[in-house]
């Protein structure tokens, strides 16, 4: 199905290759997980396959055909052999679900009979059945990719490729896609997927090829995400290549050096420094360059003299006239008779007098017992002046 023989890509501008001297067989029907951190050398992979990309150096074989043969005018036929899912769907906004699956069969010039018969057949599989008629934008973002794997099965290709389609989506939603894609696979579809999701690829265990700076490091049936693939390693010695390329005990031993108080994890690594002593001191090299620097405290600075912070202060500080220790201090507002502020109570408000009301008419007006009679107020004299 697919064949990679010493391949080499690489881009211009770039010192080191994107791949290096790749050698892969895919055959019928499995189902191949590419993983590696960014940068790797995974979708680079998938865009030789696709013939976006011409290699470097070496040949590949894709469905018995030299794809250094395959002229331009001629790709976009091997491609009605492929299905490809991308990470962000690529849906055509204005088109409904049914026109979007559609538009695959229409261009290649399918019967108009044939496309209302595969259309709802895919759309019933990926379980979107019922929103034939909705657009892009009224869908979940796992809907979207059912759609887009709609899209790439329609045609019931040979092989499906997914550039890390549950990238986006959250895990539920990505547990789905991931049915999906086994389920398509048990019908006979070989499936190449590069991913970044450890969990399944644990759980799935099917086929597993690793790649670390353009370079297989690790090919293995039935294997889970590994140690090594969710770690960016740059500028990889010769020695620290043979690090990767050593046993599983002999790496977690270096990435994780405290849990060499494990029995089992020692013994692997004595047995390796047995063996090649040069192995384990590269490990240990790349441990001590990923280690994290220590932090160093920064020193304080000398605080400055309350006058001078006070001084310094921010004008938009609230101002304190009598000083730190106001904050929460209540301010008592009551006006005493005899205080600083104080005016004179009327006579009849004080306690030790008692109150008759017909005492206070005869003696004089109201006004005068309760102080609001004044003669000195140019306001009381109110009128036109003749």
């Amino acid at each position: 199905m697919i064949l990679f023989e010493n391949v080499t890509k690489k881009y211009r501008g770039t010192a080191k290759p994107a791949l290096d001297g790749i050698d892969l067989r895919v055959d019928r029907g499995e189902f191949v997980f590419i993983v590696g951190a960014s940068g790797s050398g995974k979708s680079s992979c998938l865009r030789l396959i696709l013939r976006e990309d011409q290699p470097s150096a070496g040949k590949i074989h894709v469905l018995g055909q030299d794809l250094s043969k395959i002229s331009s005018r001629k790709v976009p036929y091997f491609r009605r052999n492929l299905g490809t899912v991308f990470q962000d769907f690529r849906l055509l906004t204005n088109k409904t679900v049914y026109d979007n699956v559609a538009f695959t069969l229409q261009v290649i010039g399918k019967s108009r009979g044939f496309i209302q018969e595969a259309v709802p057949d895919t759309l019933e599989m990926v379980g979107l059945a019922n929103k034939a008629k909705r657009f892009p934008h009224e869908l979940s973002g796992g809907e979207q990719q059912r759609v887009a794997i709609a899209r790439a099965i329609v045609n019931k290709p040979a092989i499906l490729m997914a550039d890390e389609p549950t990238g986006n989506l959250d895990p539920a939603t990505s547990l789905g896609i991931m049915q999906l894609l086994r389920a398509i696979n048990a019908a006979g579809t070989t499936v190449v997927m590069a991913t970044h999701e450890a969990t399944f690829v644990d759980i799935m265990q099917q086929r597993v090829v690793e790649l670390s700076q353009g370079v297989v490091v690790r090919d293995e049936v039935g294997g889970g995400y590994g140690e090594t693939a969710s770690i960016p390693i740059a500028d990889l010695s010769d020695a620290s290549v043979q690090v990767l390329r050593t046993s599983e005990a002999v790496v977690r031993a270096a990435l994780a050096p405290e849990m060499l108080g494990d029995t089992a994890g020692s013994a692997a690594v004595q047995d390796a420094a047995e063996r090649d002593p040069a192995l384990v001191e590269a490990a240990a090299e790349v441990v001590a360059a990923a280690a994290p620097e220590p932090e160093v405290e920064e020193p304080r600075e000398p605080q400055a003299p309350e006058a001078e912070r006070q001084r310094g202060a921010s004008v938009f500080e609230e101002p304190r006239p009598f000083g730190d220790d106001d904050e929460d201090e209540d301010i008592d507002e009551t006006v005493h008779a005899d205080g600083p502020r104080g005016r004179s109570i009327p006579s009849f408000l004080e306690p030790a007098r008692p109150l008759d009301p017909v005492q206070m008419a005869e003696t004089g007006s109201l006004a005068e017992h309760l102080g609001l009679k004044r003669t000195d107020d140019d306001q009381t004299d109110v009128g036109p002046v003749r």
